[in-house]
């Protein structure tokens, strides 16, 4: 894919090892409003609706179709399933992951004028809570038996022309310091590899993390036919990475070279702040039509980092070693990040106040994020020659839209059934380079008289395709990833 090589080869160019890529730009701005089973089992789609704490999240309009004050709880149970098979190798292997939550907390206070009319102003709602809006949680195991080229190659590459002393502390002074590569005799800093025999690879990936959101909301009733609201969101990131690459020989080696295994782990926490305002309207008592607009969140992030790398020979040294170990100093960093700005504009049929049909569809523009005011006085900005961050997020992705459809059937008065798809568009400006995909879901809800309970499950099957290493000369195997999302939710409410 053209993903691989535009985005990883850029990134090359730039010169980062530990640095904020266009890969970041895209998880920090990915949001999906799902925190409540309702609006999970109805595929997000509240924007016209409102009347549940997730809608507030999408259009704080929502908040004034409130008649009654409501307290929810929500909870989730996630299971993804990843399998990654070697494009050039077919081999494939599986791993999966367990993760328990809370997706939702919210109160909303219902107020009425002292003087109640028939016309006019009908109430002024306030809310507080919390809505999840992204889980990092995944576990992958990728191998490539007999791999044509090595990450040795790499580092050998990177560090010609360069005095041991001053080669990145982070990678290719590891891999000097555990013996995997040495300086060449009556060279100037030129270096070789330990072998250059074919190895087996293998890596392992450990992420975890979420996105969420705490919101202040208000929002007015004008004549139950124009609804009107605004929110603050501050949110917070937390994201966490653990990825071991390691190399060795193959069964019928006589090398006395025998593995390596490079681990990176980085962790990465912000806070952001973002204003949001929208409008329901009623021409029709069956027909809501609704729009709003997300400012751009903005982040202050901060980063650790740190990477190891240990060796293993058949044979020993004069010192009796055969295992080798070095690790990296401890990294830090801190910069700020604005996420694009978001618009979604939604409308809902409501039928006999038995059946619900409703649509959202969101505009992003990806290219639009950005980051600024690095520690070191970084702006992120390159030359076309030499493009850092920013540039490569406005080469790489484009303006998308995101569409969210949800159906309600009330069976009875206490018992409802729940179905919706959404569809995640294409962040890619590059022809054959795809990260949309699907999400179906499905539930029920439950009510008698102040009390409701709603149950919501949602599958999507999300695929991503990568290179261990790149170079303008050289790439590893191609690796596709399917991480199958399986998610059951929960939500507990009380009316009052």
């Amino acid at each position: 894919m053209k993903r691989i090589y535009i985005l990883i080869s850029l990134m090359i160019m730039a010169g980062a090892t530990y640095a904020q890529t266009a890969d970041d730009a895209l998880r920090y701005s990915k949001q999906y409003f799902n925190g409540t089973a309702r609006s999970a089992a109805m595929g997000g789609a509240f924007g016209a609706l409102g009347g549940d704490f997730t809608g507030i999240a999408i259009n704080p309009a929502g908040l004034a179709v409130y008649r009654t004050s409501e307290l929810t709880f929500s909870s989730n149970l996630n299971f993804n399933d990843t399998k990654s098979l070697n494009l050039q190798a077919n081999t494939s292997l599986n791993e999966d992951k367990y993760s328990f939550g809370i997706s939702n907390i919210g109160y909303v206070s219902t107020n009425k004028p002292r003087i109640e009319s028939e016309g006019g102003w009908q109430n002024f709602n306030f809310a507080i809570g919390y809505n999840k809006l992204n889980t990092y949680r995944k576990n992958a195991r990728s191998n490539a038996p007999e791999a044509p080229t090595s990450l040795l190659d790499v580092m050998v590459n990177n560090s010609n022309g360069i005095s041991p002393n001053s080669l990145n502390s982070f990678r290719e002074f590891l891999a000097y310091d555990t013996y995997l590569m040495d300086v060449v005799e009556n060279t100037n800093n030129e270096y070789e590899a330990i072998t250059s025999e074919i190895l087996n690879q293998a890596q392992t990936i450990d992420e975890k993390g979420y996105a969420g959101e705490f919101l202040l909301a208000f929002a007015a009733n004008y004549n139950h036919k124009l609804y009107i609201g605004g929110s603050l969101g501050i949110q917070s990131i937390y994201y966490k990475s653990t990825k071991a690459f390691s190399e060795s020989i193959l069964s019928d080696s006589d090398s006395d070279f025998n593995d390596y295994t490079f681990e990176e782990s980085f962790k990465s926490s912000g806070v952001g702040a973002n204003f949001k305002l929208g409008i329901i309207y009623k021409p029709e008592q069956w027909l809501r039509l609704g729009a709003s607009i997300h400012t751009p969140t903005f982040y202050s992030f901060d980063e650790e980092y740190h990477s190891s790398m240990a060796s293993n020979f058949n044979t020993a040294d004069e010192n009796g070693d055969s295992s080798y170990y070095s690790q990296s100093p401890e990294g830090k960093y801190s910069y700020k990040y604005r996420t694009p700005l978001k618009a979604t504009f939604s409308a809902a049929l409501v039928l006999k106040k038995r059946l619900i049909l409703s649509a959202d569809y969101e505009l992003i523009d990806y290219s639009k994020a950005k980051f600024y005011d690095g520690d070191d006085g970084e702006d992120f900005n390159g030359t076309p020659g030499n493009p850092d961050t920013n540039d490569i997020i406005k080469a790489s992705y484009q303006n998308t839209g995101n569409l969210r459809t949800g159906l309600e059937f009330r069976a009875t008065p206490n018992f409802s059934l729940r179905a919706g798809y959404a569809k995640m568009g294409n962040s890619f400006k590059v022809s054959d380079a795809d990260d949309s995909f699907d999400v179906f879901s499905g539930g029920f809800g439950f009510r008698q008289n102040n009390f409701f309970m709603d149950l919501a499950y949602s599958y999507a099957d999300v695929e991503n395709q990568f290179v261990y290493y790149s170079t303008p000369d050289f790439a590893s195997d191609q690796i596709k990833e399917n991480n199958k999302k399986h998610e059951v939710k929960v939500t507990f409410g009380f009316k009052f």
